[in-house]
């Protein structure tokens, strides 16, 4: 089991996953990359041209070699924490996780958004990148999502997710009650969704309110 799914709730289902977009660790790699050469371009000179005689030419290669040695495994760890951070929507809420061995996961309800802002510049509306901010009731009050790909269709899930998640709380019918049963399979139907974390407890007892004052 992968650790997002582990960390999904019983019957909940992820809607839409990205991560940030290749151009990102493309950018951090290339620039490794160029680091690399220059380091090798430096050691060509001071070991052809030797500006320096007192240094020896062993101890110029061992340093250039180690700090390339550096720079290159910086490269495959920016790899592999791009691999490891994702975007998710579920049918609940919205999961960012971070970390390779050390996880960090934030997490917003869809009931806590109150907003979605999405910023494009004009590069990343050719190669399909973009920021999203969600604007939260939580403590924090906003969750940054950067150069995420696809964020147009991202902040598109998030919002159908929510109009579905809202249409859960108007499902309870409306009209009255003379059979007491009949209120209980309907407060047991809103227990289930609160359990399943589809409401919240402050929810269900405002339904649970209003079908008793029905009967």
């Amino acid at each position: 089991m992968s650790y997002l799914r582990s960390l999904l709730g019983e019957d909940e289902e992820i809607v839409f996953e990205t991560r940030q977009h290749w151009f990102i660790p493309f950018a951090q790699v290339l620039t490794e990359v160029v680091l690399i050469m220059l380091l090798i371009a430096a050691a060509y000179v001071l070991v052809a041209l030797r500006p320096f005689p007192a240094v020896p030419q062993e101890l110029v290669l061992f340093g250039a070699a180690a700090l390339g040695i550096v720079v290159a495994f910086s490269a495959v760890a920016d790899i592999i924490r791009w691999r490891n951070e994702q975007f998710v929507i579920t049918d609940r809420r919205v999961l960012q996780l971070q970390g390779v061995l050390s996880k960090n996961v934030m997490d917003s309800s869809l009931e806590k958004i109150n907003d979605i802002e999405l910023r494009q510049s004009w590069i990343g509306r050719i190669f399909n990148y973009g920021d999203v901010e969600i604007l939260t009731a939580n403590e924090e009050g906003i969750n940054r999502m950067h150069a995420i790909r696809g964020p147009i269709q991202f902040k598109r899930a998030m919002q159908e997710a929510r109009a579905r998640y809202d249409g859960y709380l108007d499902r309870a019918p409306v009209q009255a009650y003379d059979n007491p049963r009949d209120v209980r399979a309907v407060l047991e139907q809103l227990a289930a969704l609160r359990d399943r974390g589809i409401l919240s407890p402050a929810e269900f007892e405002a339904k649970k309110r209003e079908l008793l004052s029905r009967i």
